[in-house]
Parts: structure tokens; C-alpha cells; sequence
């Protein structure tokens, strides 16, 4: 004798009710997903920015990549690869909000990942210079764009100055 196994009923209300939330929770993964995102910039934003004093620009790249290609102009050096990196951003973070910070590296992707990093741990508003110096699909770059390069020593005493302004009102 074979068992027969009822097969649930379920009404349209029902099944609309759950096709609809659903959708709903789909929309709230996908907002929370561009909620979490840093904020944009175009290397030509981010320079217009750094002249008027609205944001700092964090090179994050190597002191190798400095060295080799320059720094965009206005940029101080904290690389990303040092030990102390941590240390450095949180002195920062110190002295400037989260949104008045924007990070730049070579193509984005660092820029991208220490922006998303930081927002994952609470710290909100960090600005992406997503095309970074050599460009990608969001931007040719700053150098392909011909903004305006320093070398590594103007950049670190850029950054050093500001260093010692901050010591001498802290």
C-alpha cells in the first residue's frame, strides 16, 4: 500500500505575499550594497578638492611607485605597505573627518579595498580617487590626464609640515 503525501495548498495571497518578500529583501541587500560603497571622485574632482582645501590626498601606493612615477600634487605619502600605515590613518582621522579623506593608488583597487575595509569597521565617508594614477574603466588616471605630478621629497614635506602643525596645537 502506498502512501499518499498531501500536497500543500497555497492561496495567490499567499504566494504573492512571499514572491513579494522576496523581492523586498533583495532590495534591501542591494541598497545596504551601494550604501556600503566609499564615495567616488574623479582624479580631476580630487585635484580641484585638494587646491581648495575640502579633502586630504592619501597616496597609498608603494615607495617604490612614488618614487618611479611621482605623486599627485597635493598628495602625502602614507603607504599602505608599511607597518605604521594604521597608526598614520588614525592620526588622521584625528585631525580630519572621515569624508574630508580621499585615498588614491595606482589603479584603484587598494584605494577601493582600505576605503571598504574602513567602512566595514564603522568608519563611514572615506573618498575613493577610483581611477587612481594609471587609470581603469572608471578614468584614464591622473598622469594620463596630465594633472599636476610632485616628487616623493616635496610630498613628504608637505606631509611632515602638516605633521608639525598638528603637534604644535594638539
Amino acid at each position: 500500500m502506498s502512501k499518499s503525501v498531501a500536497k500543500p495548498s497555497y492561496s495567490f495571497r499567499h504566494m504573492h505575499f512571499m514572491w513579494f518578500s522576496a523581492v523586498l529583501l533583495v532590495v534591501i541587500l542591494k541598497a545596504g550594497q551601494l550604501l556600503a560603497e566609499a564615495p567616488i571622485m574623479s582624479a580631476e574632482q580630487a585635484l580641484e578638492s585638494v587646491a581648495s582645501g575640502d579633502i586630504v590626498l592619501i597616496d597609498i601606493r608603494s615607495e617604490q611607485e612614488w618614487k618611479e612615477s611621482g605623486l599627485a600634487a597635493g598628495a602625502w605619502p602614507i603607504s599602505m605597505h608599511r607597518p605604521d600605515f594604521a597608526t598614520q590613518l588614525q592620526t588622521l582621522l584625528a585631525q580630519y573627518a572621515p569624508e574630508k579623506i580621499a585615498l588614491i593608488c595606482a589603479t584603484g583597487g587598494r584605494s577601493s579595498y582600505i576605503a571598504e575595509v574602513l567602512e566595514r569597521n564603522g568608519i563611514t565617508g572615506i573618498v575613493d580617487v577610483s581611477e587612481g594614477m594609471f587609470g581603469n574603466q572608471r578614468g584614464t588616471g591622473w598622469i594620463e590626464k596630465g594633472l599636476p605630478l610632485v616628487d616623493l621629497k616635496d610630498a613628504a614635506d608637505a606631509y611632515d609640515a602638516a605633521r608639525d602643525t598638528w603637534a604644535a596645537t594638539n
